[in-house]
């Protein structure tokens, strides 16, 4: 036995051993650092009709399909950010986009745009948009948590009917489907601020 560990070369052994980590670790510390979530509406509201204008800032509009938006931080087991979560769309885009599919399921015609329309107008002004998407990644599993914050004010006949503030979370733990966790939590996020948000504004509106 001795012989054949001596004819093993140190160099040998270690870039065996290192490369052995490094699988490992690949293996084990997968996440997602892209997140695009496809929304599925929530809420059970209906009978709604007409035009529902959305309204985000037109800063928060993707100009360019080369910018991505940092939605939050991955963290090792020690608490310390290793690399960040992106989206192709910001967060006001993803929570104007949420809000137009549980708007269009309840029997409106939506539009989203950038700037609050004339007078007239049934207006959802999202005011305050907030993604805050944490995972932590370790060798045992992946955690992920999200937070997600809205701020709306609802516009009727050219007056300012109420203000509304919205706020979720929602956080899992997985082995398996480590490249979906994230998006999933960002989904479940989403979802409880519509099943809190959408009766109160579809019975203002109607």
């Amino acid at each position: 036995m001795s012989s054949i560990v001596r004819n093993f070369k140190p160099a040998a052994v270690l870039m065996f051993v290192t490369l052995a980590c490094l699988l490992l670790a690949g293996g084990c510390a997968r996440y997602s650092r892209n997140v695009n979530t496809f929304y599925e509406p929530s809420a059970t509201v209906s009978g709604g009709s007409g035009d529902v204008y959305i309204v985000i800032p037109e800063n928060q509009q993707t100009r360019s399909p080369d910018i991505k938006w940092v939605l939050g931080a991955v963290k090792d087991d020690d608490n310390k950010n290793i690399d960040e979560v992106f989206s192709p769309r910001s967060p006001a885009e993803i929570i104007q986009s949420a809000f137009g599919l549980e708007f269009k399921k309840a029997g409106y015609t939506i539009i989203p745009t950038t700037r609050r329309p004339d007078a007239g107008q049934r207006v959802i002004d999202l005011t305050r948009t907030e993604i805050e998407l944490e995972q932590t990644s370790d060798l045992a599993d992946l955690k992920a948590k999200c937070r997600v914050l809205v701020g709306v004010d609802l516009f009727k006949d050219g007056r300012q009917i109420k203000r509304f503030q919205y706020e979720a979370t929602s956080s899992r733990t997985d082995i398996k489907d480590r490249d979906l966790l994230a998006e999933t939590v960002l989904k479940d996020a989403l979802q409880s601020v519509m099943l809190k948000a959408m009766p109160e504004l579809h019975a203002l509106l109607k």
